[in-house]
């Protein structure tokens, strides 16, 4: 019988009503003579170490060091940074309960990997003396640093415990711009949750029992919670990256948690209102599975508009041949989401006073989800705001139209629910909503949103509500930083582009001429170049991060942030975005606005590259920091370190049958 992993009898023992035993493999013994080679080997070192006089208290010194090392921080700082992570991210993604993980941490059998996994995230949010940081971030890379050198060939066994470790890991890495890590570690999780067959209904309401034979309601509860936060990492982590989504429709037919897993998974230490109220009742605890549904759908919009090409010889609408019926789920899941649930300033002020905190961060990230959904869809008709409708047949032209309006309508829906999660959440945000502030934020740049002064005033408040939320995660999260600084400089081009026709004295209601991108595409004498090339300067990213606490001690640094000698920026200092020529970036281009890697290649995985003269290899942006021993914990603290394009005359017109991809499986509601 093969065992599924589950200790201390897994569930098919339990079937066959037999007794669960795992039997320890055999490891083969060294051959003959290697065991007394390694004897004489030792016996001469001893000969010539007792030569120079006997180390054995230095050797006795190192071995308890190592001991030391080994051992995990006292039991006052583990409990302080479990707590502060159930607080901040497991209450958005559940992947661990906190109970049953304290009770195998005082009972010694908790999983060391995914302990440090947990104290690595908690770290960043902790204000412990011994812990904090300048920026916080840096407290969470000694335990992070921990948690990935316990990594090896056991952690790949298909258990909850491992499932746990690698979904935890994959929050951290995409929260540290490690989007190649957050994709592999997530596509671990969603491989040993297949194996477990956790992605199928049958395995999910099979019963688990614990020793004395009573079905443990919180590990089937936290079952079903554990397989659907692994299904939400897979869809964030490819978003914005062109990487593939390991989950699909097809192979999942397991049903969402519902309010009897969130009422026997209920801690009271979450219980706790935005005004610090404690609750015994949650009006938003059934909001999980409309949330989790949704992301369904946006997986499959951010798979399908991969696809979509950004021919600059046609004006393709649709853009694949998907998009009716992406459209209609969307349509689909607003429309049939209960009235309650719907964001309204009455439901805002009514569940800040009676909600718990983390449904009102699951609530809001529902919301945001939904409208980057839409926008992701759409956000491609943008690219032919300037067309006449004399030069492309009017159904093509009513269907853009259509599209555009959908994006005006979807950015006054989504800027309250951007301005609500900043007012209510502050920063226990997850970091995956920066996809969501960098659709946005890139969309209000398109000449769309700034025709006139009201639309321009209106669309810089929308990037300043846009910057000011990820700016309040930026301590906490170097993705989130480097969002940050991009959102900046957008903000700063944005009033240069356009606030420019507004100066005082100057105003005029008019509608502001832009040039249009089929005129400037016309032009011979300037090849357009790649975005790409367009976004990286001539050395490679220069993008430099605040230096460790530990180098920072080393150069004597002062209390006082240093500012990256050249951070990353999207945009040069003298950008005009008005048009794809000279060097140019054009956000009304469909090669703009269709570029699905384009926020991978900005936030994750980008490396210092060194000038062509040099030949040392490239560096990590996230540095290596230095071994923590817990053993001295107390006694040692850090010092705070520093902080698609188209041609219309002429072109071919394409009514969006050009995908040859068909939709397998679309995520209904």
């Amino acid at each position: 019988i093969k065992c599924d992993g589950t200790k201390p009898e897994c569930l098919h023992c339990q079937e066959s009503n037999i007794q669960c035993e795992y039997s320890e493999c055999k490891k083969r013994g060294p051959r003959k003579g290697y065991v007394q080679l390694l004897e004489e080997r030792l016996a001469q070192l001893e000969r010539r170490l007792t030569s120079f006089g006997s180390p054995q208290e230095e050797s006795v010194s190192s071995l308890e060091q190592q001991d030391n090392a080994n051992e995990l921080p006292p039991a006052d700082i583990v409990n302080h940074l479990v707590d502060l992570f159930f607080k901040y991210i497991n209450s958005v993604v559940p992947l661990v309960h906190r109970a049953t993980l304290k009770q195998q941490i005082n009972d010694g059998t908790v999983s060391k990997p995914l302990l440090w996994g947990v104290m690595a995230i908690g770290a960043r949010f902790s204000e412990h003396q011994s812990i904090k940081t300048d920026p916080p971030y840096w407290a969470g890379e000694r335990f992070a640093m921990r948690a990935t050198s316990m990594i090896n060939a056991s952690l790949l066994e298909p258990t909850i415990a491992n499932l746990q470790f690698w979904g935890i890991m994959a929050c951290l890495e995409y929260g540290r711009a490690s989007g190649a890590k957050a994709w592999v570690y997530g596509g671990l999780a969603v491989r040993i949750c297949q194996e477990l067959g956790m992605n199928k209904e049958e395995t999910l309401s099979a019963p688990i029992l614990n020793k004395d034979g009573i079905v443990d309601t919180v590990a089937m509860a936290l079952r079903r919670r554990v397989f659907w936060s692994c299904l939400c990492i897979d869809k964030y982590a490819s978003a914005g990256t062109n990487r593939p989504q390991c989950f699909d429709k097809v192979d999942c037919d397991a049903n969402t948690p519902g309010i009897p897993e969130s009422l026997v998974l209920r801690d009271s230490f979450q219980s706790v209102t935005v005004t610090n109220r404690q609750i015994t009742d949650d009006p938003l605890m059934d909001v999980p599975r409309y949330y989790l549904r949704l992301l369904g759908i946006f997986g499959e919009v951010n798979k399908f508009m991969t696809r979509a090409k950004n021919d600059t010889s046609t004006i393709s609408w649709p853009p694949v041949a998907e998009f009716s019926a992406l459209d209609t789920l969307l349509r689909t899941w607003k429309d049939k989401l209960p009235e309650q649930f719907q964001f309204s300033p009455t439901n805002v002020e009514y569940f800040k006073q009676n909600a718990s905190q983390n449904y009102v961060n699951l609530w809001l990230s529902a919301h945001v989800v939904w409208c980057t959904s839409v926008m992701v869809l759409h956000r491609g008709s943008l690219a032919y705001s300037d067309l006449n409708p004399a030069e492309i047949p009017k159904d093509i032209y009513r269907g853009i139209q259509s599209s555009i309006e959908q994006c005006r309508v979807c950015v006054d829906t989504a800027m309250p629910v951007f301005q609500a999660m900043k007012d209510l959440c502050g920063y226990n945000i997850l970091p995956y909503m920066g996809y969501s502030a960098y659709i946005f934020a890139t969309v209000l740049m398109t000449s769309t949103f700034s025709r006139d002064v009201d639309s321009c005033r209106k669309s810089h408040r929308g990037l300043i509500t846009l910057y000011e939320l990820i700016e309040g995660l930026r301590p906490y999260w170097p993705m989130c930083e480097r969002l940050a600084i991009t959102t900046r400089d957008l903000l700063a081009t944005h009033s240069r582009m356009y606030e420019m026709h507004y100066r005082q004295g100057l105003y005029k209601q008019e509608e502001i001429q832009y040039p249009k991108v089929s005129e400037v595409q016309r032009s011979q004498n300037t090849d357009m170049p790649s975005l790409t090339s367009l976004l990286s300067p001539p050395n490679g990213f220069p993008y430099t991060l605040a230096p460790p606490p530990q180098q920072q001690q080393q150069q004597g640094v002062q209390m006082q942030p240093q500012p990256p000698q050249q951070p990353f920026s999207l945009l040069g200092e003298n950008t005009l975005v008005t048009g794809a020529n000279h060097g140019e970036i054009d956000f009304n281009s469909c090669e703009f606005l269709y570029d699905s890697a384009l926020f991978g290649q900005i936030m994750f995985d980008a490396t210092s590259k060194a000038p062509p003269s040099s030949t040392q290899p490239a560096q990590m942006i996230i540095p290596v920091m230095q071994p923590m021993y817990p053993g001295s914990f107390e006694q040692t603290r850090l010092p705070n370190a520093p902080t698609t394009q188209a041609y219309v005359n002429g072109s071919n017109v394409n009514n969006g049958n050009n995908t040859n991809s068909s939709s397998k499986s679309l995520w209904g509601s």
